[in-house]
């Protein structure tokens, strides 16, 4: 067949994977939605490998939030696979931290996750491109036929619908009713963690990042529990609204421009060096008429700003402290991503282990760092 290519305005992505598979397909299948890249490979029909650049569809992070390894595991195979690009399952079971097995399974969800997640995609652009032939990694194969994972994504669709009108938003706090659970937690398990940071009063979005976890797993997991009425919201609300919100957040993009003088305010930050405001201005851009053009100038300024940021902080082992005490940032209106970093500024840890470990992009924890010193919240030494 022929490449396709096209927007989810127009074709869902539960109508395309259908029509893939009926199809046999074979080929690339490439996802975009703002800053998020994903990429399918396919052979006659199935899924085979899937990549993506939110971290928290990556395979180490699945191990961890499954409990197959600990952080230091990862960071350690991790700096390793950067070292010599074999694969990151290869080296984990090369040092025993992992069976095959078990990496074939986190594989399998990761897989599934990669395309599921999209399903809920209303905006955003696909490419398949039919002849493209890339690179297969060797290893363990797995092999996912697109039927199956349509059918997963209609029994999702239900769900969502199910877990939305309980936990309608990412920012709500829950009430945690030990006495109704079916059996105390398990010591050191993923349920021990999560009642207590339940406890700790942590928003939703805030308990997906300190479990590694995706949207589905842990909203699945905490509407289960709300079914044994062991789990309660208990403020709607939220958190309050944050001033210091968004990496990308400033005020310069201005409003009512049309998509040219966008793109060209855009090319012109990014020239400068204003990173910050060049991103937030390319995907203004691509909100106003998504194509390959705004799409390129994106992953440019997205590429141009990490290498500037990892130039300046990824050099070396230096640490970040606090300079605020703990109880001080607790009352601050922080979003879920900078609450988790900080949390993570320890005194122990170097800023490139907390980075690779982390549940967020490397550019989004950089950035969000930056800030923080710009900010005087922290401060990097040795």
């Amino acid at each position: 067949m022929r490449g396709l290519f096209g927007d989810f305005a127009t074709m869902p992505l539960k109508d395309l994977v259908v029509y893939l598979g009926s199809k046999n397909a074979s080929g690339v299948l490439s996802l975009q939605r703002d800053v998020v890249r994903k990429q399918v490979i396919l052979v006659n029909g199935e899924a085979i490998n899937a990549s993506s650049n939110e971290p928290r569809e990556y395979l180490g992070q699945f191990l961890i939030n499954l409990g197959k390894i600990t952080e230091d595991q990862f960071n350690r195979a991790y700096v390793t696979q950067r070292e010599t690009k074999v694969f990151l399952g290869q080296i984990l079971v090369m040092i025993g931290a992992v069976s095959e097995d078990q990496v074939r399974n986190a594989l399998s969800l990761k897989m599934r996750e990669t395309l599921l997640e999209a399903y809920q995609w209303t905006t955003g652009t696909f490419a398949f491109e039919a002849e493209k032939k890339p690179d297969i990694p060797q290893g363990l194969e797995l092999k996912i036929p697109l039927s199956e994972i349509h059918k997963e994504g209609e029994f999702r669709e239900t769900v969502w619908d199910a877990i939305r009108s309980v936990f309608p938003r990412g920012s709500c706090t829950l009430k945690l009713h030990r006495a109704r659970l079916a059996e105390e937690p398990a010591a050191g398990s993923l349920d021990e963690k999560l009642c207590a940071l339940i406890e700790g009063g942590h928003t939703i979005d805030e308990l997906v990042l300190a479990l590694h976890a995706t949207d589905f797993f842990l909203y699945q997991r905490l509407y289960a529990l709300h079914r044994l009425e062991a789990v309660t919201v208990e403020n709607l609300d939220g958190a309050l609204d944050i001033e210091m919100a968004s990496m990308f957040e400033t005020p310069a993009i201005v409003e009512g421009a049309s998509l040219a003088q966008t793109m060209e305010q855009a090319r012109t930050a990014l020239a400068a060096g204003e990173y910050r405001e060049a991103l937030a201005a390319a995907r203004q851009a691509n909100e106003l008429g998504p194509s390959s053009e705004t799409q390129a100038l994106i992953q440019q300024t997205e590429a141009t700003w990490l290498a500037t940021l990892r130039a300046e902080f990824m050099v070396g082992k230096r640490v970040p402290l606090l300079k605020l005490p703990p109880s001080k940032l607790k009352a601050m209106p922080l979003t879920a991503p900078e609450r988790y970093l900080l949390s993570r500024f320890d005194g122990k840890r170097d800023l490139p282990t907390i980075v690779n470990v982390s549940p967020l992009r490397e550019l989004e924890a950089l950035a969000h760092f930056q800030r923080f010193l710009e900010q005087g919240l922290v401060e990097l030494v040795g």
